[in-house]
């Protein structure tokens, strides 16, 4: 199981630049989850959603979804009223992800800044800076983005696979 985070910046007015892919850490908690929800009779949750953050830290297996916004200093100041939602739709191609949904996953730089992120995590909490939640994976950008913009905005994608290690080359 493995997945990877892109995201893509368009200054205020302007086009979309070149993705930027960065490859993700499946913490405990979020590993833990997927089996449980899948084979271990758990609950699953119905909502995921990418939350930015602006710490300069490196995703660690212990973080959760309860101490993400201090851990990962969760980064809020974007216009949405909430993280953004991560919606997919169901595969058959052993993976699955928010590629068809991007618009709802763009951020917008509220007024301020210059803004710098430095990666983004996936949990089940919608409220940004929430900690009644579950972290799934987080990353961090190999190319942090510094000096971002009011109005400025940041497109992020998360696709999750999955292969059978015979499979695997």
């Amino acid at each position: 199981i493995g997945g990877t985070f892109r995201h893509a910046h368009a200054p205020a007015g302007g086009e979309f630049g070149p993705w930027q892919v960065d490859p993700n850490r499946l913490v405990k908690e979020g590993l833990n989850y997927i089996l449980n929800t899948a084979l271990g009779g758990t609950s699953q949750q119905t909502a995921f959603y990418l939350a930015p953050f602006a710490g300069n830290v490196t995703p660690a297996a212990d973080w959760k979804g309860s101490t993400f916004k201090d851990v990962a200093t969760e980064f809020t100041g974007y216009t949405n009223a909430s993280r953004l939602p991560w919606t997919t739709i169901p595969s058959t191609a052993e993976a699955i992800g928010n590629s068809a949904a991007l618009a709802a996953a763009t951020l917008v730089y509220s007024a301020g800044g210059p803004y710098n992120l430095y990666g983004i995590g996936l949990l089940t909490g919608s409220a940004k800076g929430a900690t009644a939640n579950i972290l799934i994976a987080a990353t961090r950008f190999a190319t942090p983005r510094t000096n971002q913009l009011a109005g400025d905005k940041l497109a992020l994608e998360y696709v999750l696979s999955a292969k059978d290690e015979g499979d695997v080359t």
